[in-house]
């Protein structure tokens, strides 16, 4: 008997040190470094919004040669809604930009609370390229993000 005993309290200790292993790998998964710089979309609506200039880069073709005219780049969205019950949560989503189309593709959108804890991410069921109109504030952030862009050129490139 005291053998079992002490082979029980053994795999539980196996138990909770991996799960300590597993909870701690998790968490490494999620300490990017992100530099955050706003949007200046004058007085917006509900929401605050920002890229992260650590990531930004411009795509490949299939050839591997680099491709200007798309940019890659996440996207993080603050809720500002002081009477919202999810006040101040915020999303991160994966975006493209097509500079020759005036166009915008959103990919997987991941959800936070505002104490940055994850709680899940939306996968489209189809991707698309939306046109953008210059005087929307998807407009404004398009031509922020260009300019941002064509200014750290050489930053993009090689992060392609």
């Amino acid at each position: 008997m005291n053998k079992t005993i002490k082979v029980i309290y053994l795999l539980m200790m196996l138990l909770i040190v991996n799960t300590y292993v597993a909870f701690a790998q998790s968490e490494e998964k999620n300490t990017q470094t992100y530099n955050w710089q706003a949007f200046d979309i004058g007085p917006a609506e509900d929401y605050n919004y920002a890229f992260d200039t650590n990531s930004i880069k411009y795509a490949r073709n299939e050839d591997g040669s680099i491709n200007k005219n798309i940019i890659i780049y996440q996207e993080k969205k603050i809720n500002n809604v002081p009477m919202s019950s999810e006040f101040n949560y915020y999303t991160i989503t994966q975006c493209k930009l097509n500079i020759e189309q005036t166009s915008i593709c959103f990919g997987d959108e991941s959800f936070y609370t505002k104490k940055d804890k994850f709680r899940w991410t939306d996968t489209p069921m189809y991707l698309t390229w939306i046109t953008v109109s210059r005087d929307s504030i998807g407009g404004l952030r398009f031509i922020q993000i260009v300019e941002y862009a064509r200014a750290h050129d050489d930053i993009l490139t090689s992060r392609a």
